[in-house]
């Protein structure tokens, strides 16, 4: 089955986190059911998506000119 799935690549991303950070980082993962690596995606995507949600609004913003939000 494992000769099957789609290979996936393997990057490192190191982040100094003291061990309290660290800890607190995996109760909230554990808190949630997700591993350390799943509640980091989703981190990440939830980043993101702010990202371009302010990208949108600052977009509209400049759209409709000074005055006029």
């Amino acid at each position: 089955m494992k000769e099957n799935a789609p290979k996936t690549e393997r990057n490192l991303l190191q982040v100094r986190l003291s061990e309290n950070e660290k800890r607190n980082i995996k109760m909230m993962a554990a808190g949630q059911g997700l591993t350390l690596r799943e509640a980091t995606l989703a981190a990440f995507t939830a980043w993101a998506e702010k990202l371009r949600a302010q990208a949108a609004a600052a977009k509209a913003a400049k759209a409709a000119g000074p005055g006029q939000s």
